[in-house]
């Protein structure tokens, strides 16, 4: 099991596609749309391995992602095209300067995904989630020539011919001289080799004694070992089991199809979803059959090479009655040269379900307006979309994007409002639920004001700046516990210009005061003591939106200098 597994990793990285669903717009849709695949309303567990844990700074040599997903209950893969959402952060996936979210389908619990490294140094966490379970990892990237440990982690391209002969490139860190690479024990030749990749000739697979190889039709994993610094104190080895596929054989050279991924791995009744099928051992020309048993229809052929071939998919009428659920089919290449076959087991799902997968942007002004593309798949016009449970204006649809604009909405508070947003195709019923979106309620913020002190008596014009202050603004001076009105005079959005209003003398502090300079006399019958005299006190300035209820302060802002500063009752 190993063995396959690590098979499956390498060889997907020959052509790996991201399995994220679209469709287009058709002219007609199913009556009654087949249900979404979900998970059993069980616990998920969910794994995430990556082939290479240490990637180089700008490589192009991906670490492949696999995403196993099981049922807690039964240890049972979860349902096919099951969907998980797959996140890095950093690097990105499919691709170098890929994205760095993307959506894969599960077949038989399993997807994979190349992550390349990108431009940052740093540890990429890269996490999977499906409905009830989540798993993570994290990659390295380091920067280039540096050290670490000496491993294997991949080997591209992962099959090859039973004579020998191909170009594979092993990746992986800690390559250093002498080197010395085999394949199933037999040496391979080296064409170069760097600390993080080695260049390689396979050698041919024996057909004879025991080994495997020479089963006809079979496909024989082997491991792949490297030893570095050869014949010195600091030899090493390591294996990477099952990493190279010497495909079909029996000396003859006939190539076995085997298929390995479909991508994508769903499209609509109506045919003409373009798929590539990755695998090895295709053979021009070929046949490619969607369906099950005696129900087939043949596909399109665009292109076939070795490892890839690219067809349309028939329309599901001319396979089964429109609406059979579910309408998962297995997809059969064969070669027609020389009659060999493979087959993908429900690898097909005919009729698309509707997904949202994200919304941009996330969030507008309650006045509405915004235009927001709401991107997932299935979508078939017409259609009705609410956002934060207001339905919205449609512009455009297609079968992966909707375009709306924003209504406005009134206000009952400061509070953001929000909700999910939601979108329904309105003939057949069919509807989805995806991100949040939030009307952002603009709230007054205060940057300053000007002067930043006055009289007791008020009436000082004072500037306040700031943003999102409102047409309908009220300003209050708030000073020893007591709260003061004062008179605006005029307001934009970044400012707003007040008269500051009067305070009286008991919102002051007082300081102990001797202004006629005796000493205090405090013995009967001549007591003489000492005044009192007010001090400047500070005020803090308040604003507050009516509409909205929204208020912002600026404590201690502005300073009231009292009118009467002498030193009373000395």
């Amino acid at each position: 099991m190993k063995a396959l597994t690590r098979f499956r990793a390498v060889a997907l990285a020959l052509g790996v596609v991201l399995a994220v669903g679209c469709s287009t717009d058709e002219a007609s849709s199913p009556t009654q749309p087949p249900p979404n695949p979900v998970p059993p309303p069980v616990g998920i567990n969910v794994s995430v391995t990556a082939s290479n844990p240490s990637l180089e700074v700008d490589s192009t040599a991906p670490s492949i992602i696999t995403i196993r997903a099981t049922r807690a209950d039964n240890g049972q893969p979860v349902p096919n095209l099951t969907q998980a959402t797959v996140t890095t952060t950093l690097g990105g996936f499919g691709s170098v300067g890929g994205p760095q979210s993307t959506t894969v389908e599960l077949i038989n619990g399993e997807a994979q995904v190349p992550l390349f490294a990108g431009a940052t140094i740093g540890t990429a966490t890269v996490r999977a989630s499906v409905p009830g379970g989540v798993g993570i990892t994290s990659v390295n990237v380091r920067e280039r020539g540096t050290g670490g440990a000496f491993f294997i982690g991949s080997v591209s391209p992962g099959t090859g011919s039973p004579q020998g002969g191909d170009t594979v490139v092993i990746s992986g860190n800690g390559f250093s001289d002498p080197i010395r690479v085999t394949f199933g024990g037999r040496q391979a030749s080296i064409q170069f080799a760097t600390e993080t990749q080695i260049t390689v000739t396979t050698p041919p697979c024996s057909f004879s004694g025991t080994d495997a190889c020479f089963a006809a039709g079979a496909s024989t994993p082997t491991d792949v070992s490297v030893i570095v610094n050869l014949n010195t104190p600091e030899q090493a080895q390591d294996t990477l089991s099952g990493g190279f596929v010497y495909q079909a054989g029996g000396g003859g050279g006939t190539l076995q199809p085997v298929i390995f991924s479909v991508t994508p791995a769903s499209g609509p009744d109506e045919g003409g979803t373009q798929v590539t099928i990755n695998g090895d051992g295709f053979e021009a020309p070929v046949q490619v059959r969607f369906g099950t048993g005696t129900l087939f229809a043949e596909a399109q052929v665009l292109s076939v090479t070795r490892s890839r071939i690219v067809v349309r998919t028939p329309p599901f009428s001319e396979i089964g009655p429109p609406g059979t659920v579910p309408n998962l089919v297995n997809i059969t290449v064969i070669n027609q040269n020389s009659g060999r076959t493979g087959l993908a087991t429900n690898a097909f799902r005919y009729g698309v379900f509707m997904q949202i997968t994200a919304i941009s942007p996330g969030e507008g002004p309650p006045t509405g307006g915004t235009t927001v593309t709401i991107f997932g798949q299935g979508f078939d016009e017409p259609v009705a979309v609410t956002m934060a449970n207001r339905g919205q204006q449609v512009i455009s649809v297609s079968g992966s994007e909707i375009v709306v604009r924003t209504v406005a909405i009134a206000l009952a508070g400061c509070a953001n409002v929000e909700g999910p947003t939601t979108v329904t195709n309105i003939e057949s019923g069919d509807s989805a639920t995806g991100p949040t979106f939030s009307y952002i309620v603009p709230r007054p913020q205060i940057f300053g004001i000007s002067p930043i002190s006055g009289p007791q008596s008020g009436n000082t014009l004072v500037t306040i700046s700031g943003q999102n202050f409102s047409s309908n603004a009220v300003v209050k001076f708030l000073v020893g516990g007591s709260t003061f009105t004062g008179s605006v005079q005029s307001t934009n959005p970044s400012s707003i210009t007040v008269r500051s209003p009067a305070v009286p003398n008991s919102v002051f502090g007082t300081e102990v005061c001797d202004d006629n300079g005796d000493p205090p006399q405090t013995d009967p019958p001549t007591p003489d003591p000492d005044g009192e005299r007010y001090l400047a006190t500070q005020a803090s300035i308040e604003v507050t939106d009516v509409a909205s209820g929204c208020t912002v302060t600026l404590e201690g802002a502005f300073t009231y200098n009292p009118t009467d500063t002498s030193c009373r009752g000395d």
